[in-house]
């Protein structure tokens, strides 16, 4: 069986053995890291499909962070396949939280970016999964949530387009840094297009993202590149939106 095959089922009694041999523990050491190294055709590391299976990788993640030099941990979580995906891009597009912890506290970026100039931040913000926001936040890097792709979306845009409300509660709750009121222009971050992720969640026809935002402070009479505002992106949703303006 391939060592990727074998990072992928699970396999930890396979690389723990790599590990710990008896008097050969040193050497044995090495192996495991070269094993966890090795790269398939794709240029993904078995420590990438480790985090890549969710609950059946863990434990080896948990196994190299323990057992392989600091050095070599740090590299194999920074390390980036042939697609520009870290193995904590990986873990956060899938949810895994717990994974997503173990390689931050080992040295992994939260600011490592895809050629798309996508964060980990951007998967997970787009997939809704809360729980590796917080981890991410929790992780010290400043200024992840703001961070801009190669069409000027933030997490927050992301969030708006795929419609995860707790994942906007989340960011515009980080956006404001403990203050009780979000700082004037950080709801209106504006991507390529000119959208605010107001904007973008009426453009997807993500209503109750739109109506979130709008309550949050978000400003409904803003308009993007093209001169388009909620009347032209969500004909529907103008009456609701600006009630809720008015109500602010």
């Amino acid at each position: 069986m391939e060592t990727r095959d074998r990072a992928s089922s699970g396999d930890t009694a396979w690389f723990a053995a790599l590990a710990w041999t008896g008097d050969a523990a040193s050497r044995e050491a090495s192996e495991l890291e070269r094993a966890l190294a090795r790269r398939d055709d794709d240029g993904r590391t078995a420590f990438h499909a480790a985090c890549a299976v969710g609950r059946l990788g863990r434990e080896i993640v948990a196994l190299a962070m323990e057992r392989c030099s600091e050095e070599r941990a740090r590299a194999l979580v920074r390390a980036v396949d042939d697609g520009g995906w870290t193995p904590l891009h990986t873990a956060a597009a899938l949810g895994e939280a717990e994974t997503c912890g173990t390689l931050l506290a080992a040295g992994a970026s939260a600011n490592a970016r895809t050629p798309g100039g996508q964060t980990p931040g951007h998967y997970a913000a787009s997939k809704g999964h809360v729980e590796v926001l917080a981890k991410i936040a929790s992780a010290g890097d400043e200024g992840w949530c703001v961070e801009s792709d190669e069409t000027g979306a933030t997490p927050l845009h992301r969030a708006a387009a795929s419609g995860k409300l707790r994942a906007i509660d989340f960011l515009v709750d980080a956006l404001s840094n403990g203050r009780a009121e979000v700082p004037k222009g950080a709801l209106e971050v504006r991507d390529k297009r000119g959208q605010t992720p107001l904007l973008t969640a009426c453009e997807s026809g993500q209503e109750e993202a739109a109506i979130r935002l709008a309550r949050h402070g978000a400003d409904v009479n803003t308009r993007n590149a093209e001169k388009q505002g909620i009347e032209e992106l969500a004909p529907k949703l103008v009456s609701a939106l600006r009630q809720i303006a008015e109500e602010r």
